[in-house]
C-alpha cells in the first residue's frame, strides 16, 4: 500500500512522547501513529460489530418470541 505524507498539528507534549516510544520501540514515529490510527479504528470496527449484534439479538428474540407465541396459539 501506497505511503502519503501529510502535516497534522498535535499537542508538544504527545510529539515529545511519540519521540521517547520510537526510540524505545526502535520505530519510527510515522510507524507509531500509524500504528495507533489503525488500532483506534479497529476499536470502532469492533464497537459497531458489537452494537450490530447486540441490535440483531433483540430482532431475533422479538421474532422468536412473536412466532412462540403464535405457535402456541395454533396448538390451543
Amino acid at each position: 500500500m501506497s505511503k502519503v505524507k501529510i502535516t497534522v498539528t498535535i499537542e508538544e507534549e504527545l510529539i515529545k512522547s511519540l519521540a521517547r516510544w520510537s526510540k524505545m520501540a526502535k520505530e519510527s514515529k510515522s510507524s507509531l501513529v500509524e500504528k495507533a490510527i489503525r488500532a483506534w479504528y479497529q476499536s470502532i470496527l469492533q464497537k459497531e460489530l458489537i452494537e450490530g449484534y447486540q441490535a440483531m439479538n433483540k430482532e431475533n428474540l422479538s421474532v422468536a418470541e412473536s412466532h412462540l407465541k403464535a405457535s402456541s396459539e395454533i396448538l390451543r
